[in-house]
């Protein structure tokens, strides 16, 4: 015979482990939140240096990439960095061999590039992960509700 305390304590875990998962799930939007708060902030504008431009998938959906070295002021160790933009820019860093970047002066990772094209991809799955834990915690909600509905008094 019991009093119904282990049920409720295994669904608590459960819903410990759904708080956990959205937190994880939504840790990367959250930084990224942060990386663009701080370069509006504390970013620089510089000139990037064209390395290569190339054009991905280009008969079927063009995708236009180029790759820029920043200043060595700002990244010393002149890594090239790649990134995705619109045509119109793709064809002015082609022509001119430059790029503007905001960047973070100590954190050379951190950038947004003039004419960058981002996708929704990630929203998506964060959006859909999301909600598939807020159903999950619904459900776990309303299960609860009705146990208790159900217990003698």
């Amino acid at each position: 015979m019991t009093d119904g305390t282990e049920g409720e304590g295994r669904r608590g875990g459960v819903l410990v482990a759904l708080v956990v998962v959205a937190l994880l799930v939504n840790l990367p939007l959250a930084h990224l939140t942060w990386q663009r708060w701080e370069l509006s902030r504390d970013g620089v504008e510089v000139t990037g240096h064209v390395t290569a431009t190339n054009v991905l998938r280009e008969t079927t959906d063009p995708h236009y990439v180029v790759r820029f070295r920043l200043p060595e002021d700002v990244d010393p160790g002149r890594r090239t960095w790649p990134a995705e933009v619109d045509h119109a820019t793709w064809r002015s860093a082609e022509d001119s061999g430059e790029i503007g970047v905001r960047v973070l002066p100590d954190k050379p990772s951190v950038q947004r590039v003039d004419g960058a094209r981002s996708s929704s991809l990630g929203y998506v799955v964060i959006g859909g992960v999301d909600l598939i834990v807020l159903l999950l915690g619904l459900l776990l909600w309303r299960q609860r509700r009705a146990t208790r509905a159900t217990l003698p008094a």
